[in-house]
């Protein structure tokens, strides 16, 4: 329609070209306008109705903040949750190519498309059905032992691994020996139960397992707990409509504790 070449191809890569750049250009434009037109619109809204869709590891729904946020939800009727349960580093994608409208993850990546607040914390243990196993654990036995893997699993792995024995620098989730590998954490979990192995998993998932003497977790050796802070990850454009950041603010709430590190995190952007 313009009568004018948008891109040339340079080498295995495209260039836009003078008319290519202005057409990009308008393109933002008139995304930033209808943007700001729904922003407007919404506001003037005080319904939370609409399609809100976020994605999340499995491991969240062990914790007790999805039936806090069904609850949350039941005084809107209008309002839709669509939710899908994917490994962390799946969710990054998703919300960068705008399939979901948020998403939590285990790990902040940097990347200028993609903001960052801090949701709350959860810890890592390495646990096992056979205490005697955790209690001869050491660096020269980490790669004598049997593990279960999971998505997600050697995410853990290393962050436990770095914490517990940083003078093992050179041993990797890819180092291990996988005795069992299953798709599901609660399958992992019941792999371990019945001894086929052992495994790192966020301490909320295996409490139960804990507290009833079925799994017991690798000793401290006088070190703080591990602890990694979950982050709620979205689009730094356009903005989100009211009824996202309702959702949103809904899990804010659940953790005010971090409301400080989230303001710092804002004014940062």
């Amino acid at each position: 329609d313009l009568g004018s070449e948008l891109f040339v191809k340079r080498g295995t890569s495209h260039e836009l070209t003078d008319v290519g750049r202005e057409l990009h250009k308008f393109i933002q434009t008139l995304e930033d306008m209808s943007s700001e037109f729904k922003k407007q619109v919404d506001e003037t809204s005080n319904a939370v109705a609409g399609t809100v869709r976020y994605a999340l590891p499995p491991s969240c729904l062990f914790s007790p903040h999805f039936p806090m946020l069904l609850e949350k939800r039941r005084k809107h009727e209008e309002l839709e949750l669509k939710v899908e349960l994917i490994p962390s580093d799946d969710v990054l994608k998703l919300v960068e190519n705008r399939t979901f409208d948020f998403g939590f993850v285990t790990e902040e990546v940097a990347h200028p498309a993609l903001k960052y607040q801090v949701f709350c914390e959860e810890e890592y243990i390495l646990v096992s059905s056979n205490r005697s196993t955790l209690e001869g654990l050491s660096s020269d036995t980490l790669l004598q032992q049997r593990y279960i893997h999971y998505p997600g699993m050697g995410h853990y792995f290393n962050l436990w691994r770095q914490h517990f024995y940083p003078e093992c620098a050179k041993i990797t989730d890819r180092s291990l020996y996988h005795s069992g590998d299953i798709n599901t954490i609660d399958g992992a979990i019941k792999m371990v139960t019945g001894a086929l192995g052992i495994s790192v998993f966020p301490r909320h998932c295996v409490q139960e397992q804990l507290d009833t003497g079925r799994l017991y977790e690798a000793p401290s050796c006088g070190k703080p707990p591990l602890l990694n802070p979950i982050h709620i990850v979205q689009c730094t454009k356009p903005e989100q409509p009211k009824r996202v950041n309702t959702v949103i603010n809904w899990f804010f709430d659940m953790h005010p504790e971090y409301a400080d590190q989230r303001a710092a995190q804002n004014s940062s952007l």
